[in-house]
This record gives structure tokens, sequence and C-alpha cells, in this order.
């Protein structure tokens, strides 16, 4: 048994009440909680669809024993009475903030080095030529080279299309929006930029696990997460499956998928990528620049790997690193899965050409035009985490027109066609989390109890881990959330936290 420090009368108090076989949520300690107790719950959610009224859960040593209805706890057992029960949320797509990203969804890398410097006050904003500016190469600017910051003496305009443009205003005024009703700012999570073809990297190497924002989501209800990267490459790291509480060396339970991308992401997202400028190119010069830019660099990458696996060597100054292969050559034999986030309906079907043309399994992430491709995504029985649900944008989605055509009963309707699917509050928190994003689904058409597998069950299983967590049976971690009324309902409120058989939270 794990020994904490209580006093001793508290420890002589609880062990009456032991006796008498009856105990409050409110008066369970940390250190009853680590050994073993009995749960009787008027209503206990298990995950999979099934309810048990007049519940009896056994936790021993931090998992559950036995679910049974109607039961009698064992003479001298600890017992704690709750008003509704389900198994720790789980989030198949979270974002978490990490402490050393520099530059933050849609802000110039020219103002961070200007700001770097002391000189902010000579940005004049936006992508446009920066004449008459201060370069924070002035000094070293020479007549007959260019400058790789300004582009002195060319300069570089950076013209956009007017479509961008719109996206622009519209993403500061989705921003105001959001942060008025109080939605956090986007996630400063930006994958590595040294090339659009990072695999080899692992997202759990930047990830700060000090970050409050697990805290945030355990409080919430959520106790495990699946740690995504952001879509700022096309063939970004791999994720990351982890518990939201508990000792951090015994919060990482496994690396994921690697997460690539079919959308403009890969070319807004972090340092904005720009194409050449009458010949000019700049540090900001990037590739892709354009959805058809995207798909050469994902088959690119691909092709290099099959290359490579046939003992040639690819040719070409943007061909794919050696270590970038080697992690694509275990794609392509099954051994490492993948996700594709793919948000329009053109998208959609652009992610699963490519998988096709490689014959590559793939979880499809973030499909927020799903309800344009039902057929597809039913014929194929692809994975789907879909999510957030919302009404206005916030954060990188808010700057991005791939969600003019979002609807609220997408996920009802892939519901209904029986597509597996895992909701997800991405990075989103507080009133807007995890649990808000199962009551939306609620109330725009899912059944409460599918929803409930959606945060749980189903998003258990795409990660691998169901025989761990996910549901409330014999043998998985005792994960569960002590409600004081019907899970999700606006009217109830999470009570208590309990992760692995240990309080991790409890209210007030």
């Amino acid at each position: 048994m794990k020994h904490r420090s209580i006093i001793l009368p508290m420890v002589l108090l609880l062990g009456l009440y032991s006796l008498q076989g009856s105990l409050s949520a409110n008066d369970l300690s940390e250190e009853a909680a680590a050994d073993s107790y009995v749960v009787l719950a008027e209503k206990a959610h298990l995950g999979n669809g099934q309810v048990i009224e007049n519940a009896m859960i056994t936790v021993v040593d931090g998992r559950i024993q036995q679910v049974v209805a109607n039961g009698t706890p064992p003479e001298g057992a600890t017992v704690v009475n709750v008003a509704e029960v389900t198994p720790g949320l789980i989030d198949a797509n979270a974002k978490i903030d990490v402490m050393d990203a520099l530059l933050y969804p849609q802000q110039d890398p020219r103002l961070t080095i200007l700001r770097a410097l002391g000189m902010e006050e000579h940005y004049h904003g936006g992508d446009v030529c920066p004449c008459g500016t201060v370069c924070p190469a002035v000094t070293l600017h020479k007549h007959d080279e260019s400058c790789l910051f300004c582009g002195y003496p060319e300069h570089d305009p950076h013209s956009h299309s007017e479509d961008e443009e719109i996206e622009e205003a519209d993403f500061m005024e989705a921003e105001a929006r959001a942060m008025a009703a109080g939605v956090p700012q986007a996630s400063g999570l930006v994958t590595d930029q040294s090339s659009e073809v990072v695999p080899q990297f692992l997202i759990m190497d930047g990830i700060d696990q000090g970050s409050q924002d697990f805290s945030r989501l355990l409080k919430e209800g959520v106790t495990t997460v699946y740690v995504s990267p952001d879509g700022s490459a096309v063939i970004g790291s791999r994720g990351a499956m982890m518990r939201t509480g508990g000792p951090v060396e015994k919060r990482f339970m496994g690396t994921g998928a690697i997460k690539t991308v079919v959308g403009s992401d890969a070319y807004r997202y972090g340092t904005r990528n720009r194409s050449p400028f009458r010949g000019f190119v700049s540090i900001y010069t990037r590739r892709p620049d354009s959805r058809m830019g995207v798909g050469w660099v994902f088959r690119r990458a691909f092709y290099d790997a099959l290359m490579r696996a046939r003992g040639l060597e690819p040719i070409g100054a943007d061909k794919t690193s050696e270590e970038a292969s080697t992690v694509l050559q275990g794609v392509l034999k099954g051994e490492i899965p993948m996700r594709i986030q793919a948000r329009t309906g053109s998208d959609i079907e652009t992610a699963f050409r490519f998988a096709k043309e490689f014959n590559i399994p793939f979880t499809l992430e973030d499909p927020i035009e799903a309800w344009k491709r039902v057929d597809l995504l039913k014929k194929s029985e692809i994975p789907v985490v879909f999510g957030p649900i919302f009404d206005n944008p916030s954060g990188i989605l808010a700057g991005s027109s791939e969600t003019r055509n979002s609807r609220l009963h997408t996920v009802r309707d892939l519901s209904k066609a029986g597509i597996p699917m895992a909701l997800s509050a991405q990075d989103l928190r507080g009133e807007e989390g995890l649990a808000r994003q199962a009551m939306l689904a609620i109330r725009y058409g899912v059944d409460p109890s599918e929803a409930l597998r959606m945060v749980t069950q189903y998003p258990a299983q795409l990660l691998g881990v169901d025989q761990e967590v996910g549901t409330l049976e014999p043998g998985r971690r005792a994960d569960m959330i002590f409600w004081n009324g019907s899970p999700f309902s606006a009217l109830s409120r999470i009570e208590k936290v309990v992760l692995g058989g240990e309080i991790s939270y409890e209210r007030n």
C-alpha cells in the first residue's frame, strides 16, 4: 500500500465508517483509494453501451475487479456512494502546448525577429513589401547580394490571392469572438519546420509535461489523451498516448501514428510558405504552397522510401531524408500506423486516393465535410476522429476556409451510417472541452449511450488501448468519473475524477 501524509485521527475515523459499510464520496481519501474499495452507483454507464442500475464496482490495486448489479459489499469494505459513474474520457486528437514554440499560427516570422532585436515598432504588418521598414539585417546589406530576410535589393512583396486576404480578415474577427467567449487561444504546438517530411521525429520529445493543459483536461474528466502533432508539415512527426495525471514517469503509454496532411495547413500553418518572387528565394520560400504541392511532397516521400527499399538512391534537392524514408518504409509494411488530416470533401477523396496508391490503411482525422462523403466512409470502414463540433470555429480553424461548410449534424449522420468514430475537442478546454463535445453530439441527434462510447470505448479501440482503458470492465484500469447527475447533461457536473484508482481531481 502507498503511504501518504495524513492525520492519524482521520484514518481511525475512516476505519469506523468502513466497518459500518457506508462512506460518502466526499470522504474517500487517496489512502483508501490506493488499495481497495467498493463504488455503489445509482447508475453505472460502462462505456460499451450498457447501463447498470444499482451497480457495485469493486476496485483493487487501481484496477476494476468486479462490476455487478445489486451487489453486497464485503464486510469491512470501504464503500463510496455516488449518483452516476462513467469511464474516464479519452481524447484521440488532443493538442498540448509546448514551451519552445516560437511561431504561433498566423504570426509573421519577421515580427518574431524584430521583436527579438527590440525593433518591433518598425513592423508594418502582413506579408507585403518591406520597403521603407527596417530589416533586421540592414547593417549587413551588400549592394550585390540579396538579403535573405527582406529581399534587398529586389524586395519581395509576397502577394497573395484575394481569398487569402479574406481568410486573414476572417481569422482576426473569429479570434476576437472566440476570446470574448472564453475559448482558449490556438495551440502553439508547431511541428519541426526543417522539412515538409519529418516522420522520424517524436511529438513526445516536444511536450511540456508540466503544461497546465494536463491538469485542465483531468479536471474535465479526460484521463487519457492521444497528443497529436499539428498540420504544419505534409508528413509530420509521430503522436503519443499519455495519461493526464499521476506520476510523470508513468504518464507515457506509447508512441502513436504518423500525422500526415492533405489540405492547406501544410502551407499556411507555422512559418507560412511563400512562392519565389522573380526568381528570388529567401529562407521563407518553401514547398509546397498549394494543394498540388502537398500532393507532390506526399507522393515523393513515399516513392523515395520505395526506391530506398529496393536499394536505389533518390536524386534531387528535395529528396526525402534517409531517416524519414526508414520510418515511411515501416508505414508501407503496415508496422507503423498513419493518420491523414483531411477536412474538405475533395481533400477526403484525395486522402483515399493517396492511401490506395500506396496500399496504406489510415485513420481519417478532422473531416469537417464528412457529411458530403458518408457513403465513401461507410464503404471503406476507415476509422474517423471527428471534432470539435462548432458553430463558430476558433484557433487555427478560424483562419481556414476549410471550415466554411461545417454542419452541426455531421456526427449524427456518421453515427447512423455505422462509421467507427471518436470525438475530439483538439485544443478546446473548459466549457468547450470533450464533455461538451459529447453533449453537442447528443443535442444534434446522437444517442446518449453512443455519444459516451465516442469518448471512451471507440477512441480506446482506435488507439489500441481498449484492454487497458475505455470501459468499466474487470481488468481495466480504474479511470472513472463520478457525476452528480446524468453524464453530459447541462445540469450535471463532475464531482470527482479517479485515475488508476486514486482520486486525481475533487470538486471544491
